[in-house]
């Protein structure tokens, strides 16, 4: 089959790679519809601003249809069209066993440490699978796994109904974010993003104002007095800008990714604005919630995806992320 290989730094090729087989408890997915993520991006640049262990087939937010089961898999149907957790949890360390399955320290990650989904067929082992109705477009139900991850995010946040918000980076998670705190009853929402590109995306999925970082920084006061109660760094980088924006109080949730950034914090305002920093990461029993999501209609998804494009042009799909041109494209093998 074709696959979309990380073959080292910088080096991503689509070339022919051996079809998987399914271990005993596995099973192994025809690939439908994957979405590019961020973490995706960050793993082929140059240098890594996430870690990865070439080579391996890239690709972890992805629907599909189960096409062959391991001898130990009885509860799964072939034909069934799935999501997947691509963070299977081990169930057996202490964070596990204490009920923080992000924080399991055993997690092989599909499209990061073992092969994943920017191919014809993936496996994955089969309590990783979630069932999701045929009626949702295959480009709306590869949105399911960052979904699930920005539903945890928003319930780390406690948003209450009312509060304003400020989320920097309108890519996908930013977007997922601003739809997720707009149906949680969010107040004003802000959303800061240098991306023309971006702007409009930002607005149609719930955010009332968005503004670049420049025009954020000349209009804070007027745009949030006295701060946002709650704040999110899609972008993995602006911590002390957070920190700025928020509000007595707040919670700031820090999501974005990028191992290369060491931004310098102003710690004291921490202390004194009473602020919790939660670090966010992948899901936390949030796949179903985000299932019901993506299956009710309730948040306006569609207009995040940017393109729909072949495997072949996976490289230049990453290019288009990459730029601020594209929210989210998503590839079908």
């Amino acid at each position: 089959m074709r696959a979309a290989v990380y073959e080292g730094e910088g080096r991503l090729v689509v070339r022919d790679v051996p079809d998987p087989v399914p271990a005993a408890d596995e099973v192994m997915i025809e690939v439908e519809a994957c979405g590019v993520c961020g973490s995706d991006v960050q793993i082929i640049s140059v240098p890594p601003g996430h870690p990865s262990t070439p080579p391996v087939v890239i690709g972890h937010e992805f629907v599909g249809w189960v096409r062959a089961t391991g001898s130990a898999v009885h509860d799964v149907a072939i034909g069934a069209r799935v999501v997947v957790d691509p963070d299977p949890k081990c169930g057996a360390c202490d964070p596990c066993r204490s009920g923080r399955p992000a924080n399991c320290v055993n997690i092989v990650a599909l499209g990061v440490y073992r092969d994943g989904a920017l191919a014809r067929y993936v496996t994955t082992p089969a309590d990783s699978v979630y069932p999701i109705s045929t009626d949702v477009p295959a480009e709306l139900a590869a949105l399911v796994e960052p979904l699930a991850c920005v539903v945890n995010g928003t319930n780390r946040a406690a948003i209450r109904p009312g509060e304003s918000a400020v989320v920097f980076g309108a890519g996908a998670i930013g977007c997922l974010f601003i739809a997720v705190l707009r149906a949680s009853g969010a107040g004003r929402i802000v959303a800061v993003e240098p991306s023309a590109h971006r702007a409009p995306v930002a607005r149609a999925v719930g955010a009332d104002v968005v503004v670049t970082p420049e025009e954020w920084v000349a209009q804070r006061t007027e745009l949030m007095p006295g701060g946002a109660e709650v704040v999110v760094d899609a972008v993995g980088s602006v911590l002390p800008q957070a920190i700025e924006a928020a509000g007595m109080g707040a919670r700031v949730v820090m999501f974005g990714m990028n191992g290369n950034a060491r931004p310098e914090v102003h710690q004291v305002e921490i202390v004194e604005k009473g602020l919790a920093i939660l670090g966010s990461y992948i899901s936390n029993f949030t796949f179903p919630a985000a299932i019901r999501l993506v299956e009710s209609g309730r948040l306006n998804l569609a207009p995040m995806i940017t393109a729909t494009v072949p495997l072949e042009d996976a490289v230049a799909g990453i290019a288009r992320i990459r730029s601020g041109e594209a929210v989210k494209i998503v590839i079908k093998p």
